[in-house]
């Protein structure tokens, strides 16, 4: 019996350790530039900045900026929850797209 209470409490320790480490406050911003030939200015760029406050809601934006400059689409607020390292953001484009779905995976401190 008291072997079984040692397991239940390890357990129960496991499992708010885990709860701890998901709920901290995160902030965090990704970009990607792609360049095309020998272009010193990027033809695209693409960022997402993210807040997770401790009790795993999202706030943050999306913007895509392409064509050297000429079609910006910032920003594009968004809201969502982190469950299971996942947030999944619903947005709309300013230039008239609707229903986006986005899937940002977070794997340790980075974005995937």
């Amino acid at each position: 019996m008291a072997s079984f209470m040692r397991n239940i409490l390890f357990f129960l320790f496991v499992l708010l350790h885990l709860d701890y480490a998901c709920a901290l406050d995160i902030e965090q911003t990704w970009t990607e530039e792609i360049y095309l030939e020998k272009n010193e200015i990027p033809y695209s760029v693409f960022s997402i900045q993210l807040k997770i406050d401790n009790s795993n809601i999202v706030i943050g934006e999306l913007c895509s900026i392409v064509n050297y400059g000429n079609k910006i689409d910032c920003p594009i607020p968004f809201a969502s929850k982190l469950i299971n390292n996942q947030i999944k953001v619903h947005f709309d484009s300013t230039f008239g797209g609707k229903n986006g779905i986005a899937i940002i995976r977070l794997q340790e401190d980075n974005l995937i």
